[in-house]
């Protein structure tokens, strides 16, 4: 059931001042008696400010949403992962919360929305075991058979699906357009769509002669899945795509070192570390700014990375050892989280090339001060952020 946090509503800043004020005469008048008011919660920091509109106030749940779980509409798709009982897959419309469904199963998986509000993802059927992709626009549908195995990991804007599904007996990457068009692999057993943009281009990962290989499918160039290569190691990995058809994800390089990668322009582009040995994109905006995390010289853990096409530029942490960034929007704002000093815990927080990083928490307008936003998850073109607090999932909307 959904509640809302009584104590996000606006600070009285007239009534406040009058009861200080009074609170001063009557000291002055020498009433005898002693006041004491509790000072109003400080303001936001300087800088973007966000309202907070609850989503879903479970403390309990573990709730998952990828960076490509909101639309710019601020409605939100996911999973929630209750301590006990299976997956529900679950759509906020912004207006209430919505349980997808399923297929006669007991559990659900949500993984991305279009600007439609149309959600892709994947419901149990009565056997309870077999995996079955659907799409969601106010009705659960499904897009292969009952039956054999099938996922939707991401949705177009056009309402094309892409995920995995049983062709043959074999597990194939699809694209889906009213029909199931299997896209074969790279010469091994198995492949998988992982995200799809909306001229219907699919990135996706295939096994490949005893490894795994990023692809690119472009039905515009023919109906084989293109092998991306790798960095000059055995094995890559697709993360994201955008609308120009530029993918990033993993690579080993000739040292057997994962780096992190962006395709583009027919060959795949090493984007190095930001000093150590690992790199992985995770993220790409449609200018081509790449997100994902490294590891930095001499540091055990990693920080969150924005490349900008030249230079990968380091998001640094609030104090701690570590920080992510798992997405960024139109404008180049980066989300993820970083850890304080000490056990002081994660955070959500945001960064731009321009400013520095920001923990989310100072910028809340009247919110619960008992709110702590430890991961922020999915931004939108808007501004509006996905977040996980320890009241359960809200979303921040920019004060305007």
């Amino acid at each position: 059931m959904l509640t809302s946090f009584a104590t996000l509503k606006p600070r009285n800043f007239f009534s406040t001042a009058i009861a200080v004020a009074a609170a001063a005469l009557l000291g002055a008048c020498g009433s005898g008696h002693s006041h004491h008011y509790p000072p109003p919660p400080p303001d936001p920091a300087p800088g973007v400010i966000y309202d907070v509109a609850p989503l879903i106030d479970d403390p309990a749940a573990l709730i998952r949403v990828t960076s490509t779980g909101i639309n710019e509409y601020d409605m939100v798709a996911g999973i929630i992962f209750k301590p006990s009982g299976p997956s529900r897959a679950f759509l906020h419309n912004g207006a209430r919360l919505i349980d997808l469904g399923d297929f006669g199963g007991a559990s659900a998986q949500a993984f991305g929305i279009n600007r439609c509000g149309h959600v892709a993802g994947w419901a149990l059927g009565p056997s309870r075991d077999i995996p079955q992709a659907f799409r969601y626009d106010g009705a659960l549908h499904r897009l292969a058979p009952p039956g054999p195995f099938s996922q939707a990991r991401a949705v177009s804007d056009c309402d094309k699906v892409t995920g995995i599904a049983t062709f043959g007996g074999a597990a194939h990457a699809y694209q889906y357009d009213g029909v199931l068009h299997d896209l074969g692999t790279l010469g091994g057993a198995r492949s998988e769509g992982l995200d799809i943009n909306v001229s219907g281009m699919v990135a996706g990962t295939s096994e490949a002669a005893g490894t795994l290989h990023a692809f690119l499918y472009d039905s515009a160039s023919g109906p084989a899945l293109h092998d991306l290569g790798t960095l000059g190691g055995a094995r890559s990995y697709a993360r994201a795509l955008n609308d120009a058809g530029q993918v990033v994800g993993g690579s080993d390089n000739l040292d057997g070192k994962l780096h992190a990668y962006r395709y583009d322009g027919g060959a795949m582009h090493d984007l190095g570390t930001l000093g150590g040995d690992f790199s992985e994109a995770v993220e790409i905006n449609a200018a081509g700014l790449v997100v994902g995390s490294s590891s930095p010289t001499g540091i055990g853990s990693t920080h969150g990375f924005m490349h900008d096409g030249a230079l990968m530029h380091d998001i640094g942490t609030l104090g701690g050892n570590y920080s992510e960034a798992v997405a960024i929007n139109a404008d180049g704002v980066v989300v993820g989280s970083s850890n304080l000093p000490g056990a002081g815990g994660e955070r959500a927080v945001s960064w731009t090339l321009a400013g520095a990083l920001v923990d989310l928490n100072d910028h809340l307008y009247a919110a619960d001060p008992g709110l702590r936003l430890t991961h922020a998850l999915a931004i939108n073109n808007k501004g509006s952020i996905v977040a996980v607090s320890n009241h359960g999932l809200v979303l921040l909307k920019v004060r305007h």
